[in-house]
């Protein structure tokens, strides 16, 4: 359910030389600063940049004469139009910030119409500027903002035509870009405040153990180190996709390194609890097992039942996604400043509504006494959007009544942060007897809840049956990069890609021929993440991918190919992987071809970055270590055994978008559901060898 409340030129009833908010998303001063409030999180992405290169756009001004400022949390005005996510950023306010900018736009004209007594049609904005075009008068937008403030806002505004566009469809760096190419981003990780304790926590290693005891004598004799105390959840059972504290040690000091070698110096003795003897194979077999069962049905369709048993041959499968950390480039950090009455946060946090009213409900504050400072984050993935640390600092700083910085490790953001559920999905067709299907029945266990993805192919009658099981967690649950896409993408175009093979039909004019007969989708499973599902578009993809790709012919000189084609969040993406046969069991990716609908491009550059980017997260999640746990403890502890994709084991990669203006769609998660698939298609085309879980181990990827 999208929920926003904008008012639209809400003017201030008496005249002023102040600075104007027509809206939530602009301030014009009277120097004629303009000022562009981004009310998305702004984490490497390049939302903050789309997001000005609109409303420079409307309201008829140059990017370089445009400041961008982060909105505080705030749900009364934002809606949840601040939680970036989803690839939501750019999609979600289109509308509401042409609208609300067009009418900022009007406003100016009018109050240049009201000063010169012309008419509007005569008037427009350029440069920051309102032009007579029957006349050389024009006036800054600033020398309007007395008479602008007076007007009531016009109900009806014209929206400029793409022709129209100056920056909308270019390839823009924007200035926060700039910024942090030459390291002058202000993190919060930079943050420092006077008389601040800086503070590091040994948290519990085992989600839901507790701490037994801890000896601080070594820990308070490291110079710099003032206090250690016990850091205990807020709630009697925390809530793990909100936020959730951990039981722990804080070591609060002068700086950041006198708390961690305080932290290293603490003796603590835990209690695991009832995750103390688990393991992640432990969860992976209840999944199998709960995959094959018929339990937590969420739709069935008994004609989907009748026709299932209809079939002449029947094919079943089962494929496995491991846990996943984010892993951001800057760890998880807040600083916090609990004065009582009220409450003042800085972090980089996705959504600082969602913060706000997070520490509001857990410290019994009013939201309206909790500030939320929302910075520039190196990175978030879906991780930033989780209050854990935030609520650190604000426990820390209620305690000492200080401003208190908490500092994550590299080793507690992989030891003890949330991860991506591990999930097994199991498939089966019914198939007519040329081998195509009449029917499928889809069960996916997940070790938490998640989403659910529309199915796109067109069988006269699908069977679906996600199952969300709420296990004892063995691990606290995040958001990931495409969150639940990313093993339903594994999943579906593996288990299609199966299919045709067995019908010994290409799996791209296989996948063609489904979507030629598929109806359009209604959204129903999670209405907030987009429109209904075209079947169409995604086999537009499908063809300009197999002509981009040279798809088919490159077998001759030993280039094996692999396709996938998914929908997410209204975008569509086909990709086809080259690889050949390097050595005895060793295989090479050439290249991957993405080729992308996600409606009007505003900024091809970064949307082609980020295409990129999730293919390389995608690889990294199909060729390098998982999240692993013994004895309730994860096993990797930095990059060292969790690692990345290096620079050098990146494949070629080639973008194309599909042209058209229609609205623009999500394009930040895109690409991450359907590379593994791609890249195991391809594997089969090559060695035969149907891989059905993550991560690929052998045949070796290099």
């Amino acid at each position: 359910m999208i929920s926003v409340s904008i008012p639209v030129g809400c003017a201030p009833k008496k005249r002023s030389k102040q600075n104007w908010m027509p809206n939530f998303f602009i301030r014009i001063s009277p120097d004629n600063t303009i000022t562009f409030l981004c009310a998305r999180s702004e984490m490497g992405q390049g939302t903050s940049t789309g997001l000005a290169m609109i409303a420079a756009d409307e309201l008829g001004v140059d990017m370089d004469q445009i400041e961008i400022e982060f909105s505080t949390g705030s749900s009364e005005r934002y809606g949840n139009m601040q939680d970036t996510g989803g690839s939501n950023g750019i999609r979600m306010q289109w509308p509401a910030l042409r609208k609300a900018i067009a009418t900022t736009r009007e406003l100016l004209i009018l109050a240049a119409c009201n000063k010169w007594e012309v008419l509007p049609k005569d008037c427009y904005c350029e440069k920051g500027i309102v032009n007579h075009r029957l006349s050389e008068k024009k006036a800054a937008f600033g020398e309007l903002l007395e008479i602008a403030s007076t007007l009531a806002a016009p109900k009806d505004v014209k929206l400029k035509e793409p022709c129209e566009f100056k920056y909308i469809g270019k390839s823009i760096i924007g200035p926060k870009t700039k910024l942090a190419a030459t390291g002058r981003t202000n993190y919060s990780l930079n943050l420092k405040f006077e008389d601040m304790l800086y503070a590091a926590i040994e948290r519990c290693p085992v989600w839901g153990g507790r701490l037994v005891s801890f000896n601080d004598d070594k820990a308070r004799r490291v110079p710099g180190v003032i206090e250690v105390v016990q850091v205990k959840p807020l709630e009697e059972q925390p809530d793990d996709y909100k936020g959730g504290v951990r039981h722990g040690v804080a070591v609060l000091a002068s700086n950041t390194w006198a708390a961690f070698e305080g932290k290293k110096a603490l003796e603590i003795q835990w209690d695991g609890g009832a995750n103390a003897k688990k393991s992640d194979e432990d969860i992976k077999r209840e999944l199998i097992q709960d995959s094959l069962s018929n339990n937590d049905i969420s739709l069935e369709i008994d004609e989907a039942n009748r026709v299932f048993k209809k079939g002449d041959d029947f094919f079943s499968a089962y494929y496995s996604s491991p846990f996943q950390a984010n892993a951001c480039m800057e760890p998880l950090n807040a600083t916090a400043y609990h004065r009582g009455h009220k409450i003042e946060i800085w972090a980089g946090t996705q959504s600082p509504s969602i913060t706000r009213d997070r520490i509001s409900e857990l410290m019994g504050l009013p939201p309206a006494a909790i500030t939320v400072n929302n910075l520039p984050s190196g990175g978030g993935f879906g991780r930033r959007f989780f209050t854990d640390y935030v609520e650190e600092a604000v426990v820390l700083s209620n305690h000492f009544r200080k401003p208190v910085k908490v500092t994550w490790t590299r080793e507690d953001t992989l030891a003890t942060s949330k991860n991506h559920p591990y999930w097994v999905d199991n498939w089966e067709a019914s198939l007519d007897n040329k081998g195509v299907p009449i029917a499928f029945k889809y069960k996916g266990a997940i070790a938490g809840p998640s989403g659910f993805t529309p199915f796109p192919y067109g069988i006269p009658t699908t069977f679906y049956r996600p199952l969300g099981y709420r296990y004892p967690r063995l691990l606290p649950r995040a958001s990931w990069r495409s969150v639940a896409a990313h093993p339903w993408g594994l999943s579906l175009e593996s288990f299609i890609d199966e299919l045709a093979h067995r019908a010994r039909i290409d799996p791209l004019e296989f996948r063609i021929g489904l979507l030629k007969n598929a109806d359009v989708v209604e959204q129903v499973f999670e209405p907030w993440v987009g429109d209904d599902l075209y079947p169409d578009k995604l086999g537009n993809t499908l063809e300009i991918a197999a002509e981009k790709a040279n798809w088919g012919v490159g077998k001759e000189r030993g280039i094996y190919q692999g396709v996938s084609s998914i929908s997410y969040n209204t975008s569509y993406c086909t990709q086809i992987v080259d690889l050949s046969i390097v050595g005895e069991d060793i295989l090479k990716i050439h290249k991957v071809t993405a080729v992308v609908d996600c409606g009007l491009v505003i900024n091809p550059s970064q949307a082609t970055a980020q295409v990129e980017g999730s293919i390389v997260w995608g690889l990294t999640a199909l060729l390098k270590n998982p999240i692993t746990v013994r004895n309730g403890r994860v096993q990797q502890r930095n990059f060292d055994t969790y690692e990345l994709l290096k620079m050098a084991e990146v494949p070629e990669i080639e973008v194309y978008f599909v042209d058209n203006e229609n609205a623009p769609t999500g394009i930040g998660e895109l690409a991450v559901p359907g590379l593994a698939p791609a890249v195991l298609n391809a594997v089969y085309a090559a060695t035969g060898k149907r891989i059905r879980d993550l991560p690929l181990k052998q045949p070796k990827i290099v």
